[in-house]
């Protein structure tokens, strides 16, 4: 085995132990962030159980089809600019981290691969999602992806940079949203590696 497949195993092994409170303690604090959400305010911090993801998350996903992949629950925590007046193009309007508990190492590929991928670019033209491109993400211990999304509104169109990544049986997520339709992967990318380096430390902590 190498020394990469060593990593990923020890890591794998960590997340056996983790529970449910453990992933609040996973959010990288304010101090933590990415230079570019310098003095964004917490907009919020909570449990995102399946039921929530159910009713704000892709059509035809249900509490019942979230289990079934493996999916326990998750927490979530959002920022965004202290003032934003007549956003422009471009413009930060939001960003956020999420990570998810699942049974096992196996049910967040098949939800990275089956959900994040699969479904959301099959969504695409379908209600307000107008583009779905995915996009490579580089530099995480496992399974990792990336996707730019385009949603409408009546007046304007915003555009989401979304990176998944597996640490063992930990999904996490990191968004970064912004008017127009502006890619912001190396930040999405930074904010997600970020949060990685949570994941690994309270994992590693609770082994």
């Amino acid at each position: 085995m190498s020394d990469g497949e060593q990593q990923a195993d020890a890591l794998r092994r960590a997340t056996e132990s983790l529970t449910a409170d453990d992933l609040a303690w996973m959010m990288p604090a304010a101090s933590e962030l990415p230079p570019e959400l310098a003095g964004f305010r917490e907009l919020r911090d909570a449990v995102l159980d399946n039921a929530t993801m159910a009713a704000h998350g892709l059509p035809g996903q249900t509490e019942g089809s979230i289990a079934a992949i493996g999916r326990i629950t998750g927490h979530i925590r959002e920022v965004g600019p202290p003032e934003l007046i007549d956003p422009e193009d471009g413009d930060l309007v939001l960003a956020g981290m999420v990570a998810h508990l699942f049974q096992d190492e196996a049910s967040v590929a098949r939800w990275i691969d089956e959900v994040f991928l699969t479904e959301f670019k099959a969504n695409a033209g379908i209600e307000s999602l107008l583009l779905a491109e995915e996009m490579e993400a580089r530099g995480f211990y496992g399974k990792s992806a990336a996707m730019f999304a385009v949603h409408g509104t009546p007046t304007t169109e915003i555009g989401s940079t979304v990176v998944d990544f597996g640490v063992g049986r930990v999904l996490g997520v990191a968004f970064v949203v912004a008017m127009g339709r502006s890619r912001n992967l190396p930040l999405a990318t930074d904010l997600a590696l970020r949060l990685e380096r949570r994941i690994v430390s309270v994992a590693l902590g609770s082994a």
